[in-house]
């Protein structure tokens, strides 16, 4: 009878104490929100956490290098809109110089004033944003037209390299525009810099005839400029697309990982009620069975 007992009482310890642990578990899960805390809860599903967050953190990174690079090419529409002011002020010059009414000393002030767009020009095909030099290709290390006064001045020292970057998994999007071919140094004859350095040297001369012929190229230049600011916009509205689109999808990665391991508060409530009652009905088994048990033990 003594070891009958002693296995009832054995039995319904270990079933306390299951009970018991199913209830502190459930009372974990509803304190914690989660029902994973360790890949062993859920290997499959600890998993899709991962693959979940690995792919938002992509999103997050292709959305703040593509914000980099739309605000790299506002600098550059800033540039280019400067480059279109200097030409338009340099074809007015171009314009009104060109009639043989004008003095040698006028067309030397305007010689003077085309001297500073010039320098204007070079300056911001020079701009700077950040470490980089927007129209330098990929060369950083100096200004890609060169500054300096001489023979080389507006040559251009960087290179025709393409700047991408991702706007969608495996995607690629131009982030950089090339405008060497606006250089002093350009195989083009009427490129900008070449035009406007022109237009000054017929303005010193006192030709007006050669001051005429700047304006074709004065007006080409304008042109480029419209059109590569066009360029830009096209490329600026890419990028602020996959701003958008990558944010959107890093927060539904986000959502969808955090649902990997969220608890339904409803269900996990019920289940907790479900093992306490377990517990509370063990824990009274087991007192009847040990009460029983030393009465029969006594008699």
């Amino acid at each position: 009878m003594r070891v009958t007992d002693r296995l009832i009482f054995s039995t319904a310890t270990l079933e306390t104490g299951r009970a018991r642990e199913a209830a502190e578990q459930a009372q974990e899960v509803v304190s914690r929100g989660t029902r994973i805390q360790h890949p062993s809860d859920d290997p499959a599903a600890s998993g899709m956490i991962i693959a979940f967050n690995m792919s938002s953190d992509r999103f997050a990174a292709i959305s703040s290098s593509a914000a980099a690079a739309s605000d790299e090419l506002s600098a550059t529409d800033n540039a280019l809109d400067g480059i279109g002011n200097a030409l338009s002020r340099a074809r007015e010059l171009a314009v009104q110089f060109s009639n043989s009414t004008y003095s040698q000393a006028q067309r030397a002030g305007g010689a003077e004033e085309v001297a500073g767009l010039l320098g204007q020009v070079v300056s911001n095909l020079n701009t700077r944003f950040g470490n980089r030099y927007v129209f330098g290709g990929t060369k950083d290390g100096a200004p890609p037209f060169d500054p300096t006064p001489g023979p080389t001045f507006g040559n251009y020292l960087g290179d025709s390299a393409a700047r991408n970057v991702e706007i969608a998994p495996g995607m690629l999007q131009q982030s950089n525009v090339l405008v060497g071919s606006m250089s002093t140094d350009s195989a083009d004859p009427n490129s900008v810099l070449k035009t406007v350095q022109a237009l000054q040297a017929a303005l010193q001369a006192n030709d007006p005839v050669a001051v005429q012929a700047t304006l074709d190229g004065l007006d080409a230049g304008i042109n480029q400029v419209s059109t590569t600011r066009s360029q830009v916009g096209a490329s600026m509205n890419a990028f602020d697309t996959a701003i958008s689109a990558a944010r959107t999808a890093s927060g539904d990665d986000k959502v969808r990982a955090s649902k990997q391991g969220d608890v339904d508060l409803i269900e996990s409530s019920i289940q907790l009620q479900a093992t306490q009652t377990a517990l509370q009905a063990s824990l009274a088994a087991t007192a009847q069975s040990c009460k029983l048990s030393l009465l029969d033990y006594l008699r």
